[in-house]
C-alpha cells in the first residue's frame, strides 16, 4: 500500500537552504493535496548567551527587568520571524489557497530539533534544508537535520544546498 500524505512539516532557519526546501514542501503539498505546517523555532537566546559568556544575566538584572528583557526580545524575535516565513510563501500562498492547500505558520522557542519531533507527530513528512558541502559544515548546519533524521518515526525529506549555490527565486 502506498503512503499518503496529509501533513507536511516544512522545518525552517530561514536561511537559503531552507528557502530552497520550501519549493519541495510545496511540489510535494501540491501533489499529495496536503495541508502544509510551517515552523520556526527560535532557540533559547536567554540561555545560549548566558552559558556562551559565563554570566548569569539573571543575577545581573533583578528579576522583573530580566523577565521583561527575554519577554521583549521573545515577542519582537517572534514577530520577526513570522513575517519572513510569510513573505518567503507569500508568492505560492494564492496557488496553494486555489488548490484548497492549507497552510499555519508556527514560531517556537526552544530546541529546534526536539520542538520539530514534537510536530512531527502529527505530519506524514517532514521537509527540511541543510548546507551540504562539507563535514565541518555538517557539524553545524546540519546538526539539527541530522538530530531529526536519526531521532524522527515520520519520514524526513532533507534537501542540499551545494555551496555557492542560491536557491530560485521566490
Amino acid at each position: 500500500m502506498l503512503p499518503t500524505i496529509q501533513k507536511i512539516l516544512y522545518a525552517t532557519d530561514l536561511s537559503e537552504p531552507a528557502k530552497h526546501a520550501l519549493q519541495y514542501a510545496l511540489s510535494i503539498a501540491k501533489q499529495y493535496h496536503a495541508d502544509l505546517m510551517l515552523l520556526h523555532v527560535i532557540p533559547d537566546w536567554a540561555r545560549n548567551v548566558t552559558l556562551g559568556s559565563g554570566l548569569d544575566f539573571a543575577t545581573i538584572y533583578d528579576e522583573d527587568t530580566w523577565l521583561k528583557i527575554k519577554d521583549d526580545v521573545l515577542r519582537t524575535s517572534i514577530k520577526h520571524a513570522k513575517e519572513r516565513i510569510e513573505s518567503t510563501y507569500m508568492f505560492y500562498k494564492y496557488e496553494l489557497e486555489e488548490s484548497g492547500i492549507a497552510t499555519t505558520v508556527h514560531v517556537q522557542t526552544g530546541h529546534p530539533a526536539k520542538t520539530i519531533l514534537q510536530f512531527s507527530a502529527e505530519v506524514d513528512l517532514i521537509v527540511m534544508g541543510t548546507y551540504g558541502h562539507s563535514r565541518l559544515g555538517n557539524l553545524f548546519a546540519g546538526s539539527v537535520a541530522q538530530s531529526v533524521i536519526a531521532q524522527s518515526t515520520t519520514p524526513v525529506l532533507v534537501v542540499h544546498l551545494e555551496k555557492n549555490k542560491k536557491s530560485a527565486p521566490l
